[in-house]
């Protein structure tokens, strides 16, 4: 294994700081986008942001802990999004169809489909994502996401999943999406990976309901 990506140096704590976290930040995704993984060096990193190569190390002592912080933003930003899905599912009455079904979408854009740099981004952050310092961040994204179906599940009066049960269908959910993501498959913006995402959560979380067709768009 690897060895971890280091936290980063200094936190951020003030207005400039913060300015050149978001430079480092977007040169990452510009490199990507117009250079491809190759081309994601610290060095050129810190020319695209406008900065030294010693004050980026100031704040991350390499790419791979960039892309922790960046992962690490990016699901904080993702799940609370989920969050407002999840509330307005509740105040709009959606069918757990259509919960799962527009969760599933959201998150498969979030972490895998979409442009072709935000893919790029995805595949090296799924690299990163069992190394030990990432432990926490997947840990706790799965946390959530296993709130977010236990309270579907109470929502509609469906029987609680058990710890072990959530425990396996946030790690299926999410490894097939990371599986995807870095086998770079076609299966990502298909509709029958979003289908097949969405049947085994219903699997757990309403047994016997089963999906009214293959079609079945939420709104």
């Amino acid at each position: 294994m690897p060895p971890a990506p280091p936290a980063p140096r200094r936190t951020p704590r003030q207005e400039r700081s913060q300015f050149t976290v978001d430079a480092i930040f977007g040169a990452v995704a510009r490199i990507v986008e117009t250079e491809g993984e190759a081309g994601l060096t610290t060095n050129r990193i810190a020319e695209t942001a406008g900065v030294s190569v010693g004050s980026l190390y100031q704040y991350f002592p390499s790419k791979e802990a960039i892309l922790a912080a960046m992962l690490d933003q990016h699901c904080d930003r993702v799940m609370l999004e989920l969050d407002a899905l999840l509330a307005q599912a509740r105040a709009e009455g959606w069918t757990p169809e259509q919960q799962v079904r527009r969760y599933a979408r959201h998150y498969l854009q979030a972490f895998g489909a979409g442009p072709p740099a935000g893919r790029a981004l995805a595949r090296l952050s799924w690299q990163l994502d069992y190394r030990t310092s990432m432990l926490v961040s997947v840990r706790g994204t799965s946390e959530r996401l296993a709130l977010h179906l236990q309270r579907m599940a109470e929502d509609h009066h469906l029987p609680a999943p058990t710890p072990a049960q959530l425990f396996v269908l946030t790690r299926a959910f999410m490894g097939a999406v990371r599986a995807a993501s870095l086998e770079q498959s076609p299966l990502l913006d298909s509709p029958e990976f979003e289908q097949a995402l969405v049947a085994l959560c219903l699997a757990y979380l309403a047994p016997g309901m089963g999906l009214q067709g293959t079609a079945t768009i939420a709104p």
